[in-house]
């Protein structure tokens, strides 16, 4: 009788332990829900420039959801998270991405900032405290204002790009963080045939003509045989507001003598 019990009892306690393990395995393997919050909120050359991150697991296929802004207590119209202007990382659906969302809004002036994130709470968080940014005061933001100032060619008949930031505000940083997306490029030409497409991590890594007056000089491979018009344009797909945007583009004839 007292041996009977015994192996109840060890059925039973091997019954809870394989439950338990079983529970824990289910536990394990289920994905982690993601973890939206408010990154950064910055200028942008003169706009508005926010950064949403996902410090959680991914977001499910089919997913929505929506951003709300206030600036100075007023409501601004809902953004989409699905759409955001550039990303890194996949994006705020990818676990450690982020998303970047540029506003066409003219910060001449200070202004302050409320950003809410998912404020419908259509994406379910590991973390739903963490997705609002209030009274961030930002400006006023001048504006940068890139240029061509000059195309030539070096002692091996070269083609060189000499850019410069004329305008009185510095470029965001953000341009060269951003890596999924070329957002800011340099082209060239060579008679009105593109030659080659730089980003701006690839020719101004070190960031050179983000401040004002600062200047980056750009040697291309393109080497020139005989009499030819180069073109150089800058360009950022509007990512970049500013103060002058007919200074973009320059060509000129070079000929290697």
């Amino acid at each position: 009788m007292r041996h009977n019990l015994f192996f109840i009892i060890f059925i039973g306690f091997m019954l809870v332990f394989s439950f338990s393990c079983q529970k824990q395995r289910q536990e394990e393997q289920a994905p982690s829900p993601p973890d939206l919050f408010v990154e950064n909120v910055s200028c942008m050359a003169g706009g508005l420039y926010i950064s949403i991150g996902n410090q959680g697991g991914t977001i499910p296929e089919d997913w929505t959801g929506l951003m709300s802004l206030y600036i100075d207590g007023t409501s601004q119209e809902d953004i989409l998270l699905t759409e955001p202007t550039s990303v890194s990382e996949g994006g705020i659906s990818e676990s450690g991405g982020t998303s970047h969302f540029l506003m066409a809004y003219d910060i001449s002036k200070p202004i302050r900032v409320d950003v809410y994130v998912d404020y419908t709470n259509e994406i379910e968080e590991s973390n739903e405290e963490n997705n609002e940014l209030e009274n961030e005061y930002l400006g006023p933001c001048l504006l940068p204002d890139l240029k061509v100032e000059d195309i030539y060619l070096d002692e091996n008949c070269k083609v060189m790009v000499l850019v410069k930031n004329v305008g009185p505000g510095k470029i965001p940083s953000q341009v060269w963080s951003v890596r999924d997306v070329q957002e800011c490029t340099l082209k060239l030409y060579l008679n009105d045939e593109e030659w080659c497409q730089k980003s701006f991590i690839d020719f101004d890594p070190d960031e050179a003509i983000s401040p004002v007056d600062g200047e980056a000089v750009f040697p291309s491979e393109l080497e020139i045989t005989e009499k030819s018009t180069v073109t150089a344009v800058l360009d950022c797909m509007d990512l970049i507001k500013e103060q002058n945007e007919e200074n973009n583009t320059k060509s000129v004839v070079l000929n290697c003598q």
